[in-house]
């Protein structure tokens, strides 16, 4: 056997034991592939189960995810305007706190200026209380010399309406005697003498009708007596004379002797008996 020969027994001899000690490891790790195989399907199919559980869970979760952020944003939202809301709140607060600051500081001023206005009212009122007891001196004084002067008014009054009464006694036997030489009359007995006047004036009280007449008591008018109302030959009425003065007279209309219409400037007359 040549050298070639030896190195291919040589070749085959190793390669049979790898083959052999290959075919030992083979054995000894021979498995049932079948029921690897439906071990591997069952887990598989729990894999597969609890996949889709999962992915349940993952959607649910997904969801409620959404849901809550839904939630969140629109919780975002109100917070949002409630934010807006409290700045202008404090915006306008903080306006309303600066107007009252600003009405303090007036107010301090205020005070301020009536406390310094009380001091001086104080003094004036001081003066003014100095001035009333003066015064009230003085008006005791005044007083005294007015009650000694309405007492002297009181005697003058007196007098006077003693003057007056003379005085009135004095015009009517002065109208007497000056109708009596105008007539012709008799200076003592009974005469009817002509006395003429107009109507000044024409006015109503207490629904009667007054006149007031330019002849009075120098005229011998007295209280009492009428005169005869006319305008220029008609007869309008007769008037009886209710207060006389030195120069007019005040009567009131007699209603069953009025034939008309009584009116300012009509004449008047009346013819008296004196006795």
């Amino acid at each position: 056997m040549n050298l070639l020969g030896k190195i291919f027994t040589f070749s085959i001899l190793v390669f049979s034991i790898v083959v052999l000690v290959v075919a030992v490891a083979v054995y000894g790790t021979h498995k049932n592939w079948q029921e690897a195989y439906n071990t591997l399907d069952q887990q598989f199919n729990l894999a597969q189960t609890e996949s889709q559980d999962l992915q349940a869970k993952y959607e649910s979760q997904i969801d409620q995810l959404k849901f809550e952020h839904e939630t969140d944003r629109q919780e975002v939202a109100k917070l949002e305007s409630e934010r807006d809301a409290l700045i202008g709140l404090n915006a306008r607060t903080q306006k309303e706190l600066e107007d009252l600051r600003a009405v303090q500081r007036e107010n301090v001023a205020a005070v301020s200026a009536t406390e310094e206005n009380n001091k001086r009212l104080a003094q004036e009122v001081q003066t003014l209380r100095d001035r009333i007891r003066e015064a009230q001196q003085a008006r005791d004084d005044a007083f005294t010399n007015v009650l000694q002067a309405t007492t002297n008014l009181h005697v003058t009054a007196g007098q006077l309406q003693q003057l007056r009464e003379r005085f009135t006694q004095v015009v009517a036997d002065l109208a007497d005697k000056t109708n009596r030489l105008r007539e012709g009359a008799p200076a003592q007995g009974e005469f009817v003498p002509t006395v003429p006047g107009k109507i000044s004036s024409v006015r109503r009280a207490d629904g009667n009708q007054l006149i007031e007449i330019t002849i009075g008591a120098v005229d011998g008018l007295k209280k009492g007596h009428t005169v005869e109302i006319y305008r220029g030959d008609r007869y309008l009425g007769r008037a009886e004379i209710l207060r006389t003065e030195p120069d007019r007279a005040v009567g009131q209309v007699l209603r069953q002797f009025q034939q008309g219409q009584i009116q300012e400037g009509d004449d008047v007359a009346t013819r008296l008996r004196v006795g």
